[in-house]
């Protein structure tokens, strides 16, 4: 029930990422952060819900997720990625942000 929830949270911050990331912006730093972390959170919880392993793929997936957020997350608060954004290369990260959404949105039909 509560990765329920959790799940919830990420579709609603992937679907604001989307919409900022297609207008050329990101997160401000103050919310950044705490949603970097989240997301390395949530995918290490993820990964050890017993309720995934029911569907190889999205097994496999959320391996893949964890592991792009871990390194991601972690080069994003240490001020890495900051010279990799423009307006172009958001437009990219934005159609991530929505496979990743609609990734997520399997998830939640699958828990």
């Amino acid at each position: 029930m509560v990765l329920t929830y959790l799940t919830l949270a990420m579709i609603l911050i992937h679907l604001v990422g989307t919409v900022l990331s297609f207008s050329g912006r990101t997160f401000p730093k103050l919310i950044g952060y705490p949603i970097a972390i989240y997301e390395m959170v949530y995918y290490f919880l993820l990964v050890a819900s017993p309720t995934l392993y029911v569907n190889y793929l999205l097994t496999v997936v959320s391996y893949l997720y964890l592991f792009i957020h871990v390194v991601g997350g972690t080069a994003y608060l240490r001020g890495l990625l900051g010279a990799l954004y423009s307006p172009a290369r958001l437009k990219y990260y934005g159609a991530y942000e929505f496979v990743e959404m609609l990734y997520l949105i399997s998830v939640l039909f699958s828990i």
